[in-house]
């Protein structure tokens, strides 16, 4: 089931069709998105999350919540910090990322994990989830780490 799932969200275009036979695009250039309003993101469950990160090792993990959240209450291991909230978050996260590998974006509960995902949607970024919140992930089983701004 997960399997179909990622292969779903990984390869489907958004109209549905099946992109997995087309070259891919190069990451040097974002494609015309739809507005990020209308954008649907796949939102996972923890363990779904697990599973994903699991059997999608070159994954990048995106904590979305301020540096001060962060610092906190800490990160999942290796989770790169850009703060959805920033001014510049659109422009940080085309800097920060690379557009060929699948995306986990999460927060304190998922709901600016939720708004990252649109926005990085509405950049052209089509690889990606909404793995929900911190505490939710930790209780499923992911490390988690101290993280220093």
């Amino acid at each position: 089931m997960l399997n179909a799932l990622l292969c779903a969200f990984l390869f489907a275009a958004p109209g549905g069709e099946d992109r997995a036979l087309e070259p891919p695009r190069p990451s040097s250039t974002v494609a015309a998105a739809p507005p990020a309003d209308s954008v649907d993101v796949a939102r996972l469950s923890p363990e779904e999350a697990a599973a994903f990160l699991a059997e999608m090792p070159d994954a990048v993990v995106v904590d979305v919540r301020t540096p001060a959240e962060v610092a906190a209450s800490g990160r999942l291991a290796g989770a790169l910090v850009l703060d959805v909230t920033a001014p510049n978050f659109d422009a940080r996260a085309l800097d920060a990322l690379d557009l060929d590998r699948p995306l986990l974006v999460y927060c304190r509960s998922g709901t600016r994990a939720e708004r990252a995902a649109r926005r990085l949607a509405a950049l052209g970024i089509t690889r990606l989830a909404n793995a929900g919140g911190l505490d939710a992930l930790a209780a499923a089983g992911l490390s988690t780490e101290p993280y220093t701004p």
